[in-house]
């Protein structure tokens, strides 16, 4: 199998319909970063509420992704097992039970726990909803579909960061809890009108394969090269960034949580953006280039880190830099790195859903290991030495890294390999 190969599909051009499924698949989505992310801006709620300190906190976001890691993997096989339809409709309901639970508790452990039942949804539902894009679109059109599909992080952590504040503060947070798991209902019910495997494919034959036929995708280097990639990105981005920036803010800057929250929340803004042009940009690159737009993002989240956690005299000049800076850097990530996963296995639609595997298992993993690690180190060394001294190797180490997600080849050869991706789809 050649490592720069692409994702068969069972159409050729894209159908009317894709677009539709798209849409409800990345509203569905949407669903789990709202979820998952609405812990950090009801900081100053939860933390005296249940008397948390830094490392309880991070434990307190990383509950979710520890269930990611472990059903990354798994998560392929159920979709295979039962569908991707069926595993999309667990992982909503799984998301809105565990807000519920996680509403009417006082217990820190309760809470623990309810957030590992979110983090079910979240594990299953980072590697089904990609494929059931990807099962849609042909090459020409997926990395397109595929960006714009990238923003459902963005989208719902900005939900999240704005909404949550205003609703804790005029109704208790116990409220974000519930109009969250409502929501949930409500997006289950209308993913099991819309969704339906294209012609042709049924939820068995879009994703089938033996075990075998599976656990060979994982024998891709350069796959694993990209997870490296997405492991250290997401410990940036999310473990540390997304997690700790808002509560900075508060207690080194003096902002409002509702503030706070709102900065937050203007990082997700470029990625709206960004993440379905670099998806676009992706496409038009020939494959053994693809690699540049990882490499550029990396240098643009190397020179946002030299403004992290500032408390200087321009320390609010240095937020907005940061801010747009970290929106940019996120985008562009998320718009390439996930298009290029199928891409680098090529195969089948299961090759599609164990790359998606891998990505999912790299960026849980990451942030499980940063969320507690910098809840240490910024209380032990303070904010910006705990800042740099984490990020700035994790993202040097992503910028080498990226030279190496597909072999060096010659440009008529990435052509000839190219056309062949394509007639694989007819």
């Amino acid at each position: 199998m050649s490592e720069a190969s692409a994702t068969t599909v069972p159409v050729e051009k894209t159908p009317r319909k894709a677009w539709l499924i798209l849409l409800v698949t990345y509203l569905a989505s949407c669903m789990a970063p709202m979820l998952q992310f609405k812990i950090p801006p009801l900081a100053s709620w939860i933390i005296p509420y249940f008397q948390m300190d830094g490392v309880l906190f991070g434990y307190c976001m990383s509950a979710v992704t520890i269930i990611g890691v472990i059903l990354a993997f798994p998560a392929a096989f159920i979709a295979r097992r039962i569908g991707l339809k069926a595993t999309m409709l667990v992982s909503i309901a799984c998301l809105g039970a565990g807000s519920a639970i996680g509403a009417f508790t006082d217990s820190l452990v309760v809470m623990m726990a309810s957030r590992m039942v979110e983090g079910v949804g979240i594990g299953l539902i980072g590697v089904a909803a990609p494929t059931c894009v990807s099962v849609w679109f042909p090459l020409k059109t997926r990395g397109l579909a595929l960006g714009i599909w990238a923003t459902w992080v963005p989208l719902g952590m900005i939900l999240a960061f704005n909404c949550a504040p205003i609703m804790a503060a005029s109704w208790g947070f116990q409220s974000v809890f519930w109009i969250m798991a409502a929501a949930c209902a409500v997006m289950f019910a209308l993913f099991a009108l819309v969704f339906t495997m294209p012609k042709g494919a049924d939820a068995e034959a879009g994703i089938s394969g033996t075990l075998r036929e599976c656990v060979v995708f994982l024998k891709n280097k350069r796959l694993w090269v990209l997870g490296a990639i997405f492991f250290l990105f997401n410990a940036v981005a999310i473990g540390i960034v997304s997690t700790f920036y808002n509560t900075f803010l508060e207690t080194e800057l003096g902002l409002s949580p509702q503030f706070a929250s709102m900065m937050a929340g203007i990082i997700m803004i470029p990625p709206i953006l960004c993440a379905p042009l670099s998806g676009g940009l992706s496409d038009k690159l020939p494959i053994n280039r693809k690699y540049v737009l990882v490499s550029i993002t990396m240098v643009i989240l190397l020179v946002d880190i030299l403004f992290m956690f500032n408390t200087g005299p321009q320390a609010i000049l240095f937020m907005w830099i940061f801010v747009i800076l970290s929106g940019v850097s996120g985008g562009f990530c998320a718009g390439t790195c996930r298009p290029l996963a199928p891409i680098v296995v090529g195969g089948s639609a299961v090759g599609a859903t164990m790359s998606m595997a891998v990505l999912q298992f790299c960026q849980n993993l990451g942030t499980s290991v940063a969320s507690p690690l910098f809840g240490y180190c910024y209380e032990a060394f303070g904010w910006q030495a705990a800042g740099w001294g984490l990020c700035i190797p994790a993202t040097a180490i992503c910028f080498v890294l990226s030279f190496f997600i597909f072999p060096r080849v010659k440009k008529a050869h990435a052509a000839k390999v190219e056309e062949i991706a394509e007639r694989s789809e007819a």
